[in-house]
């Protein structure tokens, strides 16, 4: 288990416990599980399984953290399937997309 501990945009501390393999991952603020992060890491390259933020804490970097530190442990950037994972209704999940694409995060396919 390996946990990462940061202040969000609005200032509260947000607790990141990742497993073992570092390819799942809950975020937590207090005892309130608030995110979660799965990858399958058994491919060419990681690629996204689940993403998920409750939407009380959406756009205060918590998804930012859980891929940008994924994607450095495993040392390759994350694929992410435009076709399961786009939401055309979603202006940040597009934007998020594209600053991790732009830092070398992600690779959207």
């Amino acid at each position: 288990m390996h946990v990462v501990v940061f202040r969000d945009r609005c200032a509260r501390v947000i607790r990141i416990v990742f497993d073992d393999a570092q390819a799942v991952a809950v975020a937590y603020r207090d005892d309130e599980a608030v995110g979660e992060l799965s990858v399958d890491d058994s491919a060419r390259a990681p690629l996204l399984v689940r993403l998920y933020v409750e939407p009380a804490y959406r756009r205060s970097g918590i998804a930012h953290t859980l891929l940008a530190h994924v994607s450095r442990v495993l040392g390759a950037p994350i694929r992410i399937d435009a076709h399961t994972h786009a939401r055309p209704d979603s202006p940040a999940w597009t934007t998020l997309c594209r600053c991790l694409a732009h830092e070398g995060l992600v690779v959207v396919e």
